[in-house]
């Protein structure tokens, strides 16, 4: 739910109607409008679940992962703005060479298992990169 009213959001930013936006969630305009209305407390609420998971992310896998996504996100969006055809399996390849490169920088160790770059993983980073206007081939959860 709180994904939808981060779209919500989103839409009316960039101009759609408020009308044609609850028409497509197939909400009522009212609920649409209390949305709207606690935009600043929802938009809130995202920032800390976003700073919590990047928390435990960086916890997990060190400071080279912050990074590697950093990277990873400019490198997505430079390969979108070039209409460069993206794979989920060119992403992992990508990440994970992104990924050993900065442990080899910061001097990390490989402690455990190895990161993977997962489909778990992707889904979650591309949230949090806020990548939806990314089109991905074998992406599973593409956006309309």
């Amino acid at each position: 739910m709180m994904e939808t009213k981060v779209k919500i959001i989103e839409r009316v930013k960039q101009g759609e109607k408020i009308v044609d936006i609850a028409h497509s969630y197939n909400m009522n305009h009212s609920t649409t409008g209390m949305i709207l209305q606690n935009k600043d407390k929802i938009m809130k609420d995202v920032k800390s679940v976003v700073l919590m998971m990047s928390t435990i992310i960086l916890k997990k896998h060190g400071k080279g992962m912050e990074e590697m996504e950093k990277l990873l996100s400019v490198w997505m969006q430079d390969e979108h703005q070039h209409q460069v055809p993206l794979s989920l399996m060119l992403i992992q390849e990508k990440t994970k060479s992104f990924y050993e490169d900065l442990k080899k920088k910061h001097g990390e160790e490989s402690e455990g298992s190895a990161f993977k770059a997962s489909h778990g993983w992707y889904h979650q980073f591309k949230d949090r990169a806020n990548l939806h206007n990314v089109k991905v081939r074998g992406d599973t959860r593409e956006s309309p």
